[in-house]
């Protein structure tokens, strides 16, 4: 009994031995099967549509967003430390230069100038009969040039009243539209305190920003179109001066351009869709966007050649709203595959569907 059970087990172990051995080999044989299937899937063909490239005129344009800005901006304030008794100036309305907007407490200012204006009076009287004792000789010299050094004194202090009097009319630098009055008659203001603003807008700055890769190809004089929110109409405008320094987080330069403002219409603050018009570029190559593949460093696209893609490494310029502008890597004539991108490698087999 103990013989045939020990039979048994040795018979169970060989099974157990023999299934080790021949299991990993037959499941190598089924992956080696799936793998040489796998290898002859890249050997099919690849649908796809593809493009001729005809080179075209470009062009060249720059879209970008930018804001309005006013000729000429200014907080009005006072420079010195008085009350307000008058206030002469409509708000939102049109004030001409050298209109008196505001107008300081200068009572205390009179009072001096009236005081000193009597020491003038009462020092000349002096002079006059100093000079006669001077003429007779009962007067020395140094004594009447006293006299003369006091009356200047007296006249230099009248012109300080008068300039810090001039002060408290405060006038309207240049022509333009009144903001909105911050204080009211009675307020004790000083030249931290913004009273209104001024803005000259019967002509407006627009500022916006282009790519440094621009700075060669623009310059003063061009023209712009430029787009206001509410408005369906397009405006135009002439680049004035750029800002020399390149901005270091977004590599980008802030270009001024102005404009006719007729009637006031369009306001400082508002946001504004600029496109920049640059010289048009001759025989441009252009492609579909969706044929550009991005890499780690560049870009590329897939061209057919005897009926297999090829990757061509490609630099690029300008882009529009579909096409985007090949600077360097291909030809007019090149064949540009469109369609498929993901499922190409270099060398795969190219059925082309649709040409255009």
């Amino acid at each position: 009994m103990n013989k045939s059970v020990r039979n048994i087990s040795v018979i169970l172990i060989l099974i157990v031995i023999a299934a080790l051995l021949i299991i990993p080999k037959l499941l190598s044989e089924s992956n080696s099967k799936q793998g040489g299937s796998g290898r002859g899937n890249k050997d099919q063909e690849v649908s796809a549509d593809a493009i001729i490239i005809r080179p075209v005129e470009l062009e060249n344009e720059i879209l970008t967003s930018g804001t309005i800005y006013a000729n000429e901006e200014v907080q009005i304030r006072s420079e010195l430390t008085r009350k307000i008794t008058g206030i002469y100036f409509k708000e939102g309305g049109f004030v001409p230069a050298g209109k008196v907007m505001f107008k300081l407490d200068d009572s205390d200012i009179l009072a001096r100038l009236r005081k000193l204006d009597l020491d003038e009076e009462l020092n000349l009287k002096q002079q006059e009969r100093e000079q006669t004792l001077l003429d007779k000789g009962l007067l020395t010299l140094e004594e009447f040039d006293v006299r003369q050094t006091n009356i200047e004194k007296i006249r230099a202090d009248i012109e300080v009243l008068e300039v810090e009097l001039d002060k408290t009319n405060i006038t309207a630098p240049f022509s333009g539209i009144a903001g909105f009055r911050n204080v009211s008659i009675g307020s004790l203001v000083n030249n931290t305190v913004a009273l209104t603003t001024v803005q000259d807008i019967g002509k407006i700055k627009i500022d916006f920003s282009i790519p440094e890769k621009y700075i060669s190809v623009f310059k003063p004089g061009q023209t712009i179109n430029y787009k206001v929110e509410g408005y369906d109409e397009d405006f135009t405008g002439t680049v004035t001066s750029y800002d020399p320094r390149i901005n270091e987080s977004t590599r980008s330069i802030i270009v001024r351009a102005t404009s006719g403002n007729s009637g006031n219409r369009l306001l400082p603050g508002s946001f504004v869709k600029v496109k920049l018009n640059l010289e048009n570029i001759d025989n441009a190559v252009m492609i579909p966007t969706e044929a550009v593949i991005p890499k780690l460093k560049g870009q590329s696209v897939f061209v057919y050649e005897n009926g297999i893609a090829v990757s061509k490494d490609i630099e690029t310029g300008i882009r529009t709203d579909k096409e985007i502008q090949i600077t360097s890597g291909l030809n007019g004539g090149d064949t540009i595959i469109t369609t498929n991108i993901l499922r190409l490698k270099p060398n795969s087999k190219i059925k082309i569907v649709k040409i255009n």
